[in-house]
């Protein structure tokens, strides 16, 4: 309870931007909402789970309850509502991310602990009264303040203790930055490289892309496996799975489409497409920006109206304000069609509007749009038909390979032999016997399988299967297996090379792609010597080589994979460049991936306009700094942790405590 309250004046004006304060705290030391993992998990499982440790840093623990709910949040970037097995975010590097943020966390909390800078009583008062305060800015009392919690699960000890950590963590954060500074020279080159544009050709060459390039002997296997043997042991559970593969495009080929077919799809589910015209502007620079979108809020209300003023023809102010190509002929853009595949993209924006409606401003890139659906007509049944035709396709077969997987299966269990089950429908889908027929080599949970790939999907069906059992039918790529546990090693049993050789093979490749990767890209880069040669000699690669201004549109990977070092080290490199220049080092993009590119065009910032822009880039400028140098911080943190023995993961701890998650 907050013993404190009493102290604290009970009248307090509300602000905002304290919640603001709180989620960016959070997000800056890892605030974990409290979201259960699975649907039924209960408040008496969550408190037992508090009392498990999986990992210490330090003086300070991390328990179950928190990894969860870690993981719980983590797992919001993959979905909104239907929950995911922990096996698929084990998959996904949603169980390793939330336990590295977690670790950041307590390495922060241990250092402010050392330094004497934890969150005080009165700050974690200041918060709780902001963040539970009615219409007038007071507080709510300790009764709601005790209810609003427990409808949330919580605690009041566990959620103040939740902000003094955040407050701690904070405090660090601020104490080891202070020293961030910027110069003059510095705000200038900023301004530079802000409003200079430079237009690049780019290629990412990753693992994916070399794999079908890298072939490995049997004799390289055998040395890898000698050399590493330790590593090849039964240490989880490790099987060898029998299956039944039903293909998809094997079934599709005996399942015939119709013109009939066609016509009721055609029917029963009418498309529209719809004509539009649009009024865009650019931002040309980012000195641009505070112009350009008054000038786009000025249109939107002249082809609006307003109370004083009726609207305006929106193609006429098209014709005479628009920067696309189409303000010739009034911002029309022609019909668009619906396309599942780009639902974001701002053209499919007219599928949420009416004929006459008009959507905007919003942003996409560097343009500002105002946007105006003008007519709908049904799409014809002719232009529908390639489309219709893909779509009956995949359903009809996916729906008779459900059936045979169905009637294998049940063959399958009744005569207790895969076999048998392959039989009973080798005839139908006119595949022989021992095409239907395949086996897994040895794998364990997370392994990357031949021709199924790493898929949780496929781990969950046989996870509780004994030797011989075979189970109900699964999703696989291309189609649908039927399995049967072939074996299963003793817990701690060392792999022969034969048993191991599928993971001796994804181990070799861990180490063998990002070199080859690199040894890629480094040709391209020595061979290129203009912005054309290298388009070509990517190209010829099999590369696919995207345009883009200053990187502007390019999503470099997450924290995790060093993505915001990456991203700086990009653009410094491609601001250095003249006109028709290529990057002399390929540049880390992601795990094992490489980012190389040339700039085909250069346009420089006009440095008369930098006048009142100085102050806010050098706070973004520090706020940059203080983000990469934190980053840095804590990894070599953990680092010096993990080397003083300071820094423990148990996770026996974690593997048992997620059997109820999987």
């Amino acid at each position: 309870m907050l013993r404190f309250f009493s102290k604290f004046q009970r009248s307090r004006t509300v602000f905002l931007f304290a919640f603001c304060l709180l989620l960016l705290v959070g997000l800056v030391v890892f605030y974990l909402p409290n979201t259960d993992l699975m649907p039924g998990t209960n408040t008496a499982a969550l408190s037992a789970d508090a009392k498990i440790i999986v990992a210490t840093v330090g003086s300070q623990e991390i328990t179950l309850e928190e990894f969860k709910r870690a993981v719980a949040s983590y797992a919001q970037r993959y979905t909104r509502q239907n929950q995911l097995p922990f096996a698929t975010l084990k998959a996904l590097g949603a169980d390793k991310e939330a336990l590295d943020g977690l670790i950041a966390n307590r390495l922060a909390l241990d250092v402010g602990n050392e330094l004497g800078l934890r969150g005080t009583d009165h700050e974690i008062s200041d918060q709780v009264t902001r963040a539970f305060a009615d219409a007038n800015g007071q507080f709510v009392g300790k009764a709601e303040y005790i209810r609003s919690l427990a409808l949330q699960g919580k605690a009041p000890a566990d959620y103040e203790e939740e902000i003094r950590r955040n407050l701690t963590a904070n405090k660090v954060r601020n104490y080891l930055m202070a020293g961030e500074q910027v110069s003059d020279k510095e705000i200038e080159e900023s301004y530079k490289k802000d409003n200079t544009k430079v237009e690049v050709s780019y290629a990412i060459i990753d693992r994916e892309k070399v794999k079908s390039k890298l072939k490995a002997t049997d004799e390289e296997l055998k040395a890898y496996y000698d050399a590493n043997k330790d590593r090849f042991k039964a240490d989880k559970p490790t099987r060898k799975v029998d299956y039944i593969y039903v293909s998809t495009d094997q079934v599709a080929k005996i399942m015939p489409v119709t013109d009939a077919d066609l016509r009721a799809e055609y029917d029963s589910n009418k498309q529209y497409e719809y004509r539009a015209s649009i009024i865009r502007r650019d931002v040309l620079a980012t000195a641009d920006e505070d112009s350009v979108r008054n000038k786009i809020n000025e249109l939107n209300v002249r082809v609006r109206g307003s109370q004083s003023a009726k609207a305006e023809d929106f193609a006429t102010v098209a014709k005479a304000e628009s920067q696309d190509a189409s303000r010739t002929s009034g911002g029309d853009i022609g019909f668009i069609r619906k396309d599942p595949n780009k639902p974001g993209a701002w053209r499919q924006r007219v599928f949420s509007i009416k004929v006459g409606d008009i959507d905007g401003p919003f942003r996409d890139g560097q343009s500002w749009y105002l946007l105006k659906v003008t007519e709908q007509r049904e799409v014809p049944f002719e232009a529908m038909k390639a489309t219709l035709r893909a779509g009956v396709a995949n359903r009809k077969a996916y729906g008779k390979a459900s059936e045979l997987a169905d009637k294998a299966y049940a063959e399958a269990t009744a005569a207790k032999s895969l076999r048998k089950g392959a039989e009973a429908i080798a005839a139908e889908i006119k595949q022989p016997v021992d095409a239907l027929l395949r086996t897994t080599p040895y794998f364990k949970d997370g392994d990357t399988l031949p021709e199924i790939g790493s898929n949780p999907a496929f781990e969950e069906a046989v996870k509780d299967l004994k030797k011989g059992d075979i189970t109900e039918k699964v999703g696989i790529p291309g189609g649908l297996a039927v399995p049967q546990l072939a074996d299963m090693l003793a817990e701690g049993a060392a792999l022969s090379f034969e048993q191991a050789k599928n993971q001796v093979e994804n181990k070799w490749r861990d180490e063998k792609e990002p070199n080859v990767a690199l040894a890629r890209a480094q040709d391209i880069l020595a061979k290129a010597k203009s912005a054309a040669e290298f388009s070509a000699l990517c190209k010829a690669e099999g590369l696919e080589v995207k345009s883009d201004t200053n990187f502007n549109n390019l999503t470099f990977p997450g924290q995790a994979s060093g993505g915001l070092q990456s991203q700086q080290v990009a653009r410094n490199a491609l601001f250095n460049l003249k006109a028709n220049e290529v990057v002399k080092v390929p540049i880390k993009y992601g795990a094992g991936g490489f980012l190389i590119f040339a700039a085909s065009k250069r346009d420089e910032a006009d440095m008369s306009k930098i006048g009142g822009s100085r102050d806010d880039l050098r706070q973004t400028l520090v706020s940059e700094r203080q983000a990469i140098a934190f980053d840095a911080y804590v990894k070599a943190a953990r680092k010096r942790y993990e080397t003083a023995g300071k820094l423990k993961i148990y996770q026996d701890r974690i593997d048992k405590g997620m059997e109820g998650a999987q």
